[in-house]
């Protein structure tokens, strides 16, 4: 909710400067004179970064949906394509005059991206997928998958985990927890009410391996449950130093570095996905934010799926294709080690937001996601 605060606080300052309060009184009225908003023309780039931020910092609704369509119109300010007059009247075509909060029943024609999530039934194939023994997909692939050395080849941007795994299989598939979150849930999604995933077996957990822990940098954080860590990379990465040839990570919070940094429009993402067990005493791992390559992953899988996160469902999904990896095995880890992460997540590079577990999403239906066949042993 700061981050919202924040976005249209900056919002209602650039904007007041330029515009009249009342939209209306310029989108919907002839008697205007357009010399006075050249000032407006000339602030579209910074107008566009805070339509960015405002999309970003607003749940998935149908004002993220507009704030995203106005943030690509006017990236296409220097576009003879596109002009404020056919923006105006775009807005009196939807009947807007008068009605600011009504939902747009169409995509603005100028615009050549479309923001709108995609339905289900639209979209690339989906992820979590189960992958345990037996499980199934329907949908063939448009995009390749990325092997091992190719995601390594590219920066690690962005280190989070979700409570429980998002992804299903053989070693993680408790889903007590998740069931009883749905039963309950009122739909609404909190960062302190995260939905849980599948969990590790923990039935054979012993009292003193349960003993809680007084987590120092992790938020939300607790001995006996699972998270699945997410290492992202992505070809929009960028390292410290960019002059100096080095493949080095520069991290930071959210996936804004994998989606958009440098301008990129269409990078390359491959996501590596392992699952932890927080066990008191547990084994001791100096480095889990780069533990794909530390704790090791012999038993995984990579398929082509999507980003995940509890905005998206099975109504409703993620518009992005990108490579998984997956570790299908349940690793136990010290509470010592797993708070080393959000200490170098934190102390290393600055950040924050990522230090408390993401909801997970709800196991996407077979329909959704790849035949079993493109799911391969990573190569």
């Amino acid at each position: 909710m700061a981050a919202a605060g924040l976005a249209l606080g900056l919002a209602q300052f650039v904007i007041a400067d330029i515009c009249p309060d009342d939209a209306d009184s310029d989108l919907c009225y002839d008697s205007v004179n357009s010399d006075q908003w050249s000032s407006g023309q000339r602030m579209a780039p910074n107008l566009n970064l805070l339509f960015v931020l405002l999309a970003l910092a607003l749940p998935r609704s149908s004002l993220k949906q507009a704030a995203l369509s106005f943030a690509a119109l006017f990236s296409l300010s220097g576009a003879a394509a596109a002009t404020c007059g056919d923006l105006k009247t775009f807005y009196k075509s939807q009947q807007c005059c008068g009605s600011a909060s009504k939902t747009l029943t169409a995509q603005w024609s100028g615009c050549p991206y479309n923001f709108i999530p995609p339905a289900c039934s639209m979209a690339e194939p989906q992820t979590p997928r189960d992958l345990s023994t037996g499980a199934t997909g329907s949908m063939t692939p448009k995009a390749a998958t990325l092997n091992d050395a190719q995601a390594e080849f590219l920066p690690l941007v962005n280190v989070h985990f979700h409570y429980g795994a998002e992804h299903k299989s053989d070693s993680y598939n408790n889903g007590t927890l998740s069931a009883a979150y749905d039963a309950a849930s009122s739909g609404r999604r909190l960062a302190s009410n995260p939905r849980p995933g599948w969990m590790c077996p923990s039935d054979t957990l012993t009292s003193a391996q349960t003993t809680p822990y007084t987590f120092q940098y992790c938020h939300g954080v607790e001995v006996g449950k699972s998270y699945e860590v997410h290492y992202v990379h992505s070809s929009a990465g960028m390292d410290a130093d960019a002059t100096d040839g080095v493949n080095a990570d520069d991290l930071a919070d959210g996936l804004g570095g994998a989606a958009n940094n440098r301008g990129l429009l269409n990078p390359m993402v491959v996501v590596q996905g392992q699952v932890y067990q927080i066990v008191a005493g547990g084994p001791s791992v100096d480095d889990l934010l780069h533990g794909w390559t530390v704790v090791g992953h012999q038993n995984s899988v990579m398929y082509p799926g999507s980003t995940t996160g509890q905005s998206w469902d099975n109504s409703v999904c993620s518009p992005y294709a990108i490579t998984w990896h997956v570790d299908l095995e349940c690793h136990q880890v010290s509470p010592e080690s797993f708070d080393n992460l959000c200490k170098m997540m934190k102390e290393t590079y600055s950040m924050d937001s990522d230090l408390h577990p993401h909801g997970s999403r709800i196991l996407v239906d077979s329909q959704y996601v790849v035949h079993q066949d493109f799911v391969k042993p990573l190569a």
